[in-house]
């Protein structure tokens, strides 16, 4: 398989598999199999940049901080600003009663308000299309529209 055929989703599904793993052996083993099954021809950067993307330095970096993340969402997902779901994405380091265990983490807030909002249907994009895009946002052309794509599941979403 190629960058151009391998899913996203497969790569999310090898991070949840990590994700569950308790020894630093058997995530070492599970990504070696990832690694062997999924590439076949050994062409795997275009995975490798989306693993450890702190070490890639073809790629400039986004300049994106949480809050506009929040607001990108918040639009692409059609939530009005100030609506529960909306405030909870802009003030995603408060915590309080209704914050939940996720406050702080921004990742894991915006996870679970589109675990609300969004279906469970896999999404379609390909490791080398979200490459292209995380390109493309390097380079700040349409970082708003780039950023909210519809082409994501929400776990997804989460990696990204």
């Amino acid at each position: 398989m190629s960058d151009e055929t391998v899913r996203f989703g497969v790569l999310c599904s090898m991070y949840q598999a990590i994700l569950r793993d308790r020894t630093s052996a058997k995530k070492r083993k599970r990504f070696r199999t990832f690694l062997d099954k999924v590439y076949t021809s050994r062409d795997y950067f275009s995975a490798v940049r989306l693993i450890l993307p702190s070490l890639d330095r073809e790629r400039g970096t986004y300049g994106l901080k949480e809050s506009t993340l929040a607001v990108c969402l918040v639009d692409a997902l059609g939530i009005a600003r100030d609506s529960e779901d909306a405030l909870r994405l802009v003030n995603w380091r408060k915590g309080g009663s209704r914050a939940g265990a996720n406050a702080g983490n921004f990742a894991l807030v915006a996870y679970e308000v589109l675990q609300r909002r969004q279906g469970s249907a896999s999404g379609e994009m390909t490791i080398k299309e979200l490459n292209d895009l995380f390109d493309q946002l390097a380079s700040k052309e349409k970082q708003r529209r780039l950023l909210c794509s519809q082409n994501l599941s929400r776990e997804q979403m989460r990696w990204k």
